[in-house]
């Protein structure tokens, strides 16, 4: 496959599972003792295009959130995980917009069938 397809692939992955993250952190803002989740997946990302491969070895992955904890021990910022949605979303049309601009060009290439 594609180089640019299988990075837009993980970056596609990666931002799908922050969508879902932040829709749990969401879910459970009111859950006492609830701690926010995050993604990150840019950083393997970018490792590995400077070292030459189109994607990381390792998938995408829920790590621990870093915002302040509240009095009744949640840490969910309803503000940040708004912002984040509607970066991540943002995002996510963008990267689509290119994978299927890719995918025309390889059609009229004949490349795809």
């Amino acid at each position: 496959m594609d180089p640019l397809l299988n990075t837009t692939e993980y970056a596609l992955s990666g931002l799908q599972l922050r969508l879902d993250t932040v829709a749990h952190n969401i879910a459970n803002a009111n859950t006492p003792l609830y701690r926010s989740q995050k993604v990150d997946f840019e950083s393997s990302l970018a490792d590995a295009l400077r070292s030459g491969h189109a994607t990381p070895t390792n998938a995408p992955s829920v790590i621990a959130g870093e915002d302040l904890v509240d009095n009744a021990g949640t840490s969910v910022s309803i503000e940040n995980e708004l912002t984040e949605m509607t970066k991540s979303s943002l995002e996510r049309q963008v990267m689509v917009s290119g994978f299927n601009y890719k995918i025309d060009l390889l059609k009229a290439a004949g490349g795809v069938r």
